[in-house]
């Protein structure tokens, strides 16, 4: 089987090829062994699923930690080991133990580095939940909701299964109620193929003592639609990846960050589309709000290969900063090999303008008031859209958001 991985620097030219920068890795005091991983398989039953995640345990043992200096992280130790976190859905899907031999293709098949190998081969080795999904060719799926009650730590393993002419919508809700440290890796894998769509709602709300790294891979096949809306709010660290592989001609992709940092914490995104096959297009559009002492590191890439004729991408990125002390970095990076090809990207650190603070001001609103509405103004898309399908989750995540700036 032809394996695909993608990392996100990936720069060839002729013979030429970039040199990477090796992030260090600490080997933690205290680490998962076999102890853990046999924990793990106690609710699997699916033997080809054991044998995949035996695999990823192996290649877990190779690696250390990482020391993220952008995110003040130096290494980790992970929790107790908890077998099983129950998730609450609502919608046809089905737990990871139903996965066909078509899912664990996709498993072997699709590879990537994740936020980091250590975090994602862990996800993988010793996952605590995950779901399948796999539609039927031109079967239109009700949406289904995945509700997270964050009390202890998770390792997710996710396959979302595409079919042709099929269309669904997963909107995934992590929230935390304890205010103690809770950890989060997650790897999923998705595959929308020909003519298909999927729309994904990620919402992570974290609170400032978490642990958070949500890891995606999507392929888009030809002329399949993919649309995410990413919305992290919080979390001592946040470190969201997504990875897309627009392989098919015509194939779509629309990604729309939203990020909310505060106190001391650290949003750390990387987002990458990358463009293989003509008339493919790829849309990035962040927005987000730092205050206190919080920093958010944004980093965007598209990547259009040879061969993607014709293709459309463009990424924007917005951060707006409450705070002297807030730090943001905005690294949008495009990288061309294709001539014939519509590309474009900006990125903007900006305040609120006094004008209209003056404006709300003499209409009665306090100075922090005319901050909030103004700031909170920059998530309402997102909220509209989570109102679409929930409205009682899109008034908690609005008053979240309300409450944090």
């Amino acid at each position: 089987m032809e394996t695909i991985f993608e990392k996100p620097i990936d720069i060839r030219h002729k013979d030429l090829k970039a040199v990477e920068w090796q992030i260090p890795q600490i080997t933690p005091k205290r680490d998962y062994g076999d102890y853990e991983f046999q924990a793990s398989l106690e609710h699997i039953s699916n033997e080809m699923l054991k044998t995949f995640k035996s695999y990823r345990y192996e290649a877990y043992k190779n690696w250390g930690f990482p020391k993220w200096k952008r995110a003040k992280l130096n290494g980790y130790e992970p929790d107790k080991y908890v077998s099983f976190v129950p998730v609450s859905t609502s919608g046809k899907i089905l737990a990871l133990n139903g996965i066909d031999q078509e899912g664990i293709e996709i498993l072997a098949k699709y590879d990537f580095e994740g936020a980091h190998r250590k975090f994602l081969l862990m996800a993988e080795a010793f996952s605590n939940t995950g779901f399948y999904l796999k539609t039927n060719e031109g079967e239109e799926r009700e949406p289904i909701i995945l509700t997270y009650d964050w009390k202890s730590p998770i390792y997710e393993t996710s396959v979302y299964n595409i079919s042709p002419f099929s269309k669904a919508t997963v909107i995934r809700y992590i929230k935390s109620n304890k205010n103690e440290n809770l950890f989060r890796t997650t790897s999923n894998r998705i595959i929308v193929r020909e003519n298909a769509s999927l729309e994904l709602i990620n919402i992570n709300l974290c609170n400032n003592d978490s642990l958070n790294i949500d890891n995606t891979f999507v392929e888009v096949q030809k002329n399949g639609k993919v649309q995410v809306t990413d919305i992290n709010i919080g979390g001592r660290i946040t470190s969201p990846h997504i990875v897309f592989r627009l392989a098919g001609e015509g194939a779509q992709a629309q990604l729309f960050p939203y990020f909310l940092g505060n106190k001391d914490n650290v949003i750390d995104m990387l987002y990458l589309m990358r463009f293989y096959s003509p008339e493919t297009t790829g849309a990035i559009d962040a927005k987000g709000v730092i205050k206190d002492e919080s920093k958010a590191a944004f980093r965007g890439f598209l990547d259009l290969k040879k061969g993607a004729k014709e293709a459309n991408a463009s990424e924007s990125e917005y951060t707006l900063t409450l705070s002297e002390k807030a730090k943001a970095e905005a690294l949008p990076s495009l990288l061309v090999d294709e001539n014939e090809v519509n590309a474009s990207h900006a990125a903007t650190v900006g305040t609120i303008e006094k004008e209209k603070l003056y404006y709300l001001m003499t209409r009665g609103f306090s100075l922090e008031e005319a901050k909030k509405l103004i700031s909170s103004g920059l998530f309402e898309s997102a909220i509209d859209r989570i109102k679409v399908f929930d409205e009682g989750m899109s008034r908690e995540v609005k008053d979240v958001i309300f409450q944090r700036i």
